[in-house]
């Protein structure tokens, strides 16, 4: 039995969704546009690493845990993969083109690492991911992060944060029962934050560039994505989970964050 549960929203999103869908923060609409864009690569990369990884798992719970894990991503990554072909027409040829570049060097790092690293790297890059988009859904759920969503997205990312705050433990404890290695959770924990990071930048840059500010420089998006990440709360929790002590379920949640899951009929216990 596993408490997690894969849902199978419908959202209906105008054809004419805009590129800047908030123009009153460019930052802000950037960097989820260019989260969204990674997402069709990065979550089934992950469900890879799941599949590989229950068969060295004896825990039934824990193996449930994982294939609704892998369930919700799913959803994610189609949906994200919905919204970002309504997007992709928004942009210029030019960015059009360096947009599909990027797609194609991430997905293909991604399937070289499941094709050529051992199950501890894949394990230990999720739970980096995991860990940085635990602290992620929770500093975005606190009301100051709240009032500047981009109003376009809001339902998606809702729904998609929420769901990555109920599975928060699943990378973790898979890693532990196969893997084990603090020091080397964190070691490559921080380098796949690092990868997955630069290429969001990347991405949000070109949209930065193509609908806002064509002189802006990849360093600058950088720049400004880590002062709002540290704004919010998001870089602080990402620290946090370098710790030995972490463990996902031993975090608080706040009443801010039990607002948002509760619309979604997430039990938090």
């Amino acid at each position: 039995m596993t408490s997690i549960t894969v849902r199978r929203p419908e959202f209906e999103w105008p054809a004419d969704l805009p590129l800047i869908a908030d123009p009153d923060n460019p930052q802000q609409s950037c960097e989820i546009v260019g989260l969204s864009f990674t997402l069709p690569y990065l979550e089934p990369y992950l469900i890879r690493t799941m599949r590989v990884a229950m068969k060295e798992v004896d825990d039934d719970d824990l193996r449930a845990d994982m294939k609704a894990f892998s369930g919700q991503e799913a959803q994610h990554f189609k949906n994200h993969a919905a919204i970002n072909n309504i997007v992709r027409v928004q942009l210029s040829d030019e960015a059009g083109t360096a947009m599909r570049d990027l797609e194609d060097r991430l997905e293909a790092d991604y399937r070289r690492f499941t094709a050529e690293k051992s199950l501890a790297f894949n394990m230990a890059y999720a739970e980096g991911f995991e860990a940085m988009t635990f602290a992620f859904a929770r500093s975005s759920m606190s009301p100051g992060a709240r009032d500047g969503t981009v109003s376009k997205w809001t339902e998606l990312m809702a729904w998609h944060l929420a769901e990555e705050i109920e599975h928060r433990t699943v990378t973790f404890d898979a890693y532990e029962q196969i893997v084990g290695r603090y020091p080397y959770r964190v070691a490559v924990g921080t380098r796949a934050q690092v990868h997955y990071l630069g290429y969001l930048i990347a991405m949000a840059a070109v949209v930065y560039r193509d609908g806002v500010d064509p002189d802006i420089s990849n360093r600058r998006v950088k720049m400004q994505a880590a002062k709002r990440a540290w704004s919010i709360g998001s870089l602080q929790g990402t620290l946090r989970s370098m710790s030995p002590r972490y463990n996902p379920r031993r975090v608080e949640i706040s009443d801010d964050v039990r607002e948002v899951t509760d619309m979604f009929g997430i039990d938090l216990g």
